[in-house]
């Protein structure tokens, strides 16, 4: 597997891995040492316009594959990590 982004968040390191096809996050607990791997969701195809970070107290997911009728904007989608899933919050647009 490759690694590509990370963030760190109430002592949790996430990393942005892709295995083949799947892309993934993959989750370590400092505190526990244990590790979790959270499946991206399937719209997600490609890592290379995908980032990492933290949003409102939640490990976020951000993705932008869209074109958009205006130049110079880009369309993101916005997952959050609800439990063991992400859950798809309202895309937004951004110069």
């Amino acid at each position: 597997w490759q690694h590509h982004k990370c963030t760190f968040f109430n002592g949790v390191a996430y990393h942005i891995i892709e295995k083949g096809p799947i892309i993934s996050v993959m989750s370590f607990d400092s505190g526990t040492g244990e590790f979790e791997e959270f499946i991206a969701p399937d719209d997600i195809c490609h890592y290379w316009e995908l980032c990492i970070d933290v949003f409102k107290e939640q490990t976020c997911l951000l993705f932008s594959c869209y074109p958009y009728e205006e130049e110079g904007k880009e369309k993101f989608d916005l997952w959050v990590l609800q439990g063991k899933g992400w859950k798809q919050l309202c895309p937004f647009i951004y110069p």
